[in-house]
């Protein structure tokens, strides 16, 4: 940081946040963040900004806390500063996570390259000022944004009129089996019995106001007793997806379907 950038204190929040900036993230779905930081100090500054933005916070001062809190809580964003002990062992900032939010990496400028075979999208160098973060919110909020479109579930009348199951060597037809609802990266069923974790579904869905079928593949990537499962789509640019992804986008609340448009 150069001389002329303050560090981030209490004093300098005051001076940083005006009440417009309270109301640039738009009120349809609010975000939520997870701040990994080393000390309460830095916790409780960084929640007075995140707050101001209308951000739900989530703090934690170790990995293990870190962790727990991405089971049990949808997190949008994750503020991972590199000084906490073991960070970059984060379940979310591994490669092979399914969690699809924005990180954001706080780190001494000489050792930026830390994270490089980690997932982080935005590097910042410490000491961070208020504007830097402010500025970072902001280049995390179309993606945020954008990740709630693409799950954004609709419980729109989508009928399954035919369908596949795939495990383990063994085939057979799905029967009685109903749409909960859907959004652009999956959808929720209800079958009369459990279908199996990790199982691949190919499936053909009349959309309302359709005449037409569309064919969608993915898998069961989380099942209930009761018989409700969770499909995740195979990620794909075929026409049939992004066809149902329009007409998604048709059906998404006003002021998000504003921000789909724009983005």
């Amino acid at each position: 940081m150069g001389p002329g950038v303050s560090k981030m204190r209490s004093s300098n929040l005051a001076r940083n946040i005006t009440p417009r900036r309270a109301r640039v993230f738009a009120p349809w779905n609010v975000f939520s963040a997870l701040l990994l930081l080393p000390d309460q100090q830095s916790h409780g500054m960084m929640k007075r900004v995140f707050e101001s933005f209308g951000i739900n916070v989530h703090a934690a001062s170790s990995v293990a806390e870190a962790d727990q809190v991405t089971r049990s809580t949808r997190i949008d964003l994750a503020i991972c500063d590199f000084d906490v002990p073991r960070a970059d062992q984060l379940a979310l900032l591994q490669p092979s996570t399914h969690w699809r939010g924005v990180t954001v990496g706080l780190m001494p400028t000489a050792r930026l390259d830390q994270s490089s075979r980690k997932r982080v999208q935005l590097r910042v160098p410490k000491p961070v000022s208020v504007d830097m973060l402010v500025r970072s919110l902001k280049a995390s909020y179309t993606s945020m944004a954008q990740q709630r479109i693409a799950t954004y579930r609709h419980t729109v009348p989508v009928k399954l009129v035919a369908g596949t199951l795939n495990h383990r060597g063994w085939q057979r037809t799905l029967h009685h089996v109903n749409v909960l609802n859907v959004s652009q990266t999956g959808l929720c069923l209800n079958a009369a019995e459990p279908l199996p974790h990790g199982a691949s579904v190919t499936m053909s869905l009349v959309l309302p106001e359709s005449a037409f079928s569309l064919h969608a593949s993915g898998n069961v990537v989380w099942t209930h007793t009761s018989g409700r499962a969770g499909v995740a789509f195979e990620r794909s640019a075929c026409p049939e997806m992004k066809k149902l992804q329009e007409r998604l986008n048709a059906w998404l609340p006003r002021e998000l379907g504003m921000v789909a448009r724009h983005n």
